[in-house]
């Protein structure tokens, strides 16, 4: 699939479902894309506590970082292997019912340096801030580093 199709709602779901298995499994629906919104429901994703099982709420986050950056990739015609590199996540609350994570686009600082990078030399990182939200409550915080990598083209 090329990058440019994961701007779509419906690709980009299709993508999620067909290609990463834990998507599947967490039951997650793509609602929007512009901000990137990934939804999850609590049935199916409940620890011990009947609450949202902290590592579904990762998951989802860490999905929604993923989409944003390979949107803008896509936007700026970047065929590019992307990837979570690190992370950092505070869990704030309990989520009680469905949860969705919402990507923050990137700074055009940072999108004019990760466009310099990928120039450059076909590498670069992106910083990417998503909330997972229940109802209005922000219920975790989460950043990630993608590392961004120019796909090698046949010739």
């Amino acid at each position: 699939m090329l990058n440019t199709q994961l701007t779509h709602l419906e690709s980009l779901q299709a993508f999620l479902t067909a290609r990463i298995a834990p998507a599947r499994a967490l039951g997650l629906t793509v609602a929007a894309t512009d901000p990137v919104t990934i939804s999850a429901p609590l049935e199916g994703n409940l620890n011990d506590k009947g609450t949202g099982f902290a590592g579904s709420l990762f998951s989802v986050a860490a999905l929604a970082g993923w989409a944003l950056v390979m949107r803008w990739c896509a936007a700026e015609a970047v065929d590019a292997e992307v990837a979570l590199q690190s992370s950092k996540a505070r869990f704030l609350a309990p989520a009680r019912a469905e949860f969705r994570a919402i990507a923050h686009e990137l700074p055009a600082r940072q999108r004019d340096k990760l466009a310099r990078m990928l120039a450059r030399s076909g590498r670069g990182r992106a910083e990417v801030t998503v909330e997972v939200r229940c109802d209005q409550a922000l219920v975790m915080s989460f950043t990630g580093v993608y590392a961004v990598v120019v796909s090698a083209r046949e010739e």
